[in-house]
């Protein structure tokens, strides 16, 4: 059980400065405002509420004081004292920039390490880092587990992509935390800069120093990747970034090579086969126990889930009444009232299931749906349809497949309720 706490801070300015392939690089910090953002949780007539404004106002906050942050630890550990008291309680604190670059850190660290809880901070780029006595400070102090951005273990290719002003103190202090606590180290994928050779050289330097984990996370360039704060522009130009299969079989490479767990964003988990493992042969057993498609429905969904959606209906729909469209956005909770303005509406049907997550306010939704004169069903969809396990390690197959089989038993129960 994890209770977590942010400490703020802002993108570019509180974590050393903008790497070069920083995806906050190209945003408009002034004009966030004048976002349309929407979500599910909006309330009628309101574009914009406390939870998805908390997207554009994560990247304009300072850093938090030090009581403030006490505060709220204070308050979700009442609520989890029973976990705290049986030891299955674990402390961790994140950062809208780098949280190495939160002035108070150390006492922070210091006090939460006195109540003898375990704790992880995450992320961290190390450009804060001048000398290695700052992670001897932090080891010393009884820090359990980081996550670490580290790029390259090439200390100039950190000096040039990263800005890091002291790369060598940065790679030899990441060293000494492999060596002493658990680190998630993590690692933006750019074509022809630090894959391949590069990469591989990397994943050796952490198996010999001994990292916990290694997440790969493809670069994104573009707004259809995600980008839903920038303008059209990309963050890097002339690179093209990897398509989603190339970049699940580098991954599979990394994975099959050294000893450390790998993930990989978008979310791919080449040790389990995740997500989608329900949709395997050797797992369709389980799609005979959900219900009949009752009802037609389109389901609209992220560019990367819409093959898997279709292979879905195609092994459960027999009479083939849903049909599934990705719109040009690759995340489906990132997904704005601008992506659903470029669907052809001959092809929406009658009844539509969104995302639970989108970025969309319902009227928003239902205006630019029923703008062709047909009066649209809008119903959201799972909040997820396979399981948000991300860097825990704790599921085995069978308990992930049981989620996946859940969610979408909930996907047809809420398309045979559009009536």
């Amino acid at each position: 059980m994890e209770i977590y706490t942010d400490v703020g801070g802002r993108p570019g300015l509180d974590c050393g400065g903008f790497c070069k392939f920083c995806f906050y690089k190209n945003v408009d910090f002034n004009n966030l405002k004048a976002l349309k953002i929407g979500c599910i949780n909006c309330p009628p007539g309101q574009i914009g509420c406390k939870k998805c404004q908390t997207l554009i106002n994560r990247v304009n906050n300072d850093f938090k004081p030090l009581p403030k942050v006490f505060m709220d630890l204070e308050n979700k550990l009442i609520q989890k004292s029973w976990d705290a008291l049986n030891g299955n309680l674990k402390v961790v604190i994140g950062a809208g920039a780098d949280i190495f670059y939160y002035p108070q850190l150390t006492e922070l660290v210091s006090i939460i390490k006195a109540s003898n809880l375990p704790l992880h901070l995450g992320y961290t780029s190390g450009k804060a880092i001048k000398d290695e006595s700052f992670a001897q400070e932090l080891i010393s102090q009884g820090l359990d587990e980081l996550s670490f951005s580290v790029f390259s273990t090439d200390p100039e290719l950190r000096r040039k992509w990263m800005r890091d002003k002291n790369p060598e103190e940065a790679v030899k202090s990441l060293k000494l935390f492999c060596e002493n606590i658990d680190v998630n180290a993590s690692l933006v994928i750019i074509p022809d800069v630090n894959d391949e050779e590069q990469l591989f050289q990397t994943c050796g330097d952490l198996e010999e120093w001994g990292v916990k984990s290694f997440v790969l996370r493809r670069f994104a360039n573009f707004k259809s990747q995600g980008l839903i704060l920038n303008d059209e522009r990309p963050i890097l130009k002339g690179i093209k970034t990897h398509a989603y299969e190339e970049f699940q079989e580098l991954v599979r490479k990394v994975s099959d090579e050294f000893s450390f767990r790998v993930l990989a964003f978008p979310f791919y988990d080449p040790e389990k086969d995740f997500p989608f493992a329900i949709l395997e042969k050797k797992n369709r057993r389980y799609l005979e126990e959900l219900p009949q498609i009752k009802m037609e429905a389109t389901v609209i969904t992220s560019s990367l889930t819409a093959p898997f959606l279709r292979k879905f209906f195609e092994l459960v729909d027999e009479s083939d009444l849903v049909n599934v469209i990705g719109v040009d956005k690759e995340i489906a909770d990132l997904i704005t009232h601008e992506d659903l303005q470029s669907l052809d509406l001959s092809e929406v049907k009658k009844n539509v299931v969104l995302p639970s997550g989108a970025l969309v306010h319902d009227e928003q939704a239902r205006k630019i749906l029923d703008k062709d004169g047909t009066h649209r069903k809008i119903k959201r969809g799972p909040y997820v349809l396979t399981h948000p396990y991300y860097e825990s390690v704790d599921f085995n197959v069978e308990e992930l497949i049981e989620y996946e089989l859940k969610s979408f038993k909930d996907l047809i129960d809420k398309i045979n309720l559009l009536i």
